[in-house]
């Protein structure tokens, strides 16, 4: 395993030191076991909002020769799973992406975290840009599944336009983000839900 992976634990430790960094009354009562159990609460849904969804092959990137795909790869993945540049819109990626660079340039030296330098970043963020998630900006076409698409995918994401993807790619796409909702949020719609959303999707899919 890559050195450069251990400094995931400097901001779950932070975490861990400003939860349990109050005050607990003594004396093993069940004020103070409610108190406990909420703070694992609260460590537990940090760690998971700090960790990014399970992340996309290689060779599954877009133009995955490219140099915008293998400076992705090289430092995206000293730190996470690869992230595919459809998990955020191209308002979101330029926010996103600085956030990552003011992490990576905090963290200690000793760890040797490869950063990026300034033409890189910028390969990068065009290279994100370029095939970032497209999003619905006209009404939804009206049908069973609309309401469930909208209010689900936009908890994570921009809604996306349902045209991006085929009807044959949309099952394997909400399943995935299905997933990606337990893993982030700890929640996931219902499997009638889920079905009602792929039907909308499979329908509208070529719809303009």
């Amino acid at each position: 395993m890559r050195r450069t992976r251990a400094w995931i634990g400097v901001p779950l430790l932070l975490v861990w030191t400003v939860g349990c960094g109050e005050a607990v009354p003594s004396g093993g009562d069940a004020t103070t076991s409610q108190q406990t159990a909420t703070t694992d609460d609260l460590i537990t849904a940090s760690a998971r909002v700090s960790l990014p969804p399970a992340g996309t092959a290689p060779s599954d990137l877009p133009d995955p020769n490219s140099e915008g795909a293998q400076f992705l790869r090289q430092y995206c993945t000293a730190c996470h799973a690869l992230p595919s540049p459809a998990t955020h819109s191209a308002t979101d990626w330029p926010v996103v992406l600085r956030r990552m660079w003011l992490r990576t340039e905090g963290v200690a030296e000793e760890y040797n975290l490869p950063v990026p330098d300034p033409r890189e970043r910028v390969v990068i963020l065009d290279y994100v840009l370029e095939h970032a998630l497209v999003v619905r900006r006209a009404e939804l076409p009206a049908g069973p599944g609309r309401n469930l698409f909208a209010a689900n995918c936009a908890r994570c994401h921009e809604l996306p336009d349902p045209s991006q993807h085929s009807s044959n790619d949309w099952p394997a796409v909400v399943i995935r983000m299905r997933q990606h909702m337990v893993q982030m949020l700890g929640q996931s719609p219902q499997q009638s839900d889920v079905q009602e959303v792929i039907l909308y999707l499979e329908r509208v899919s070529s719809t303009p």
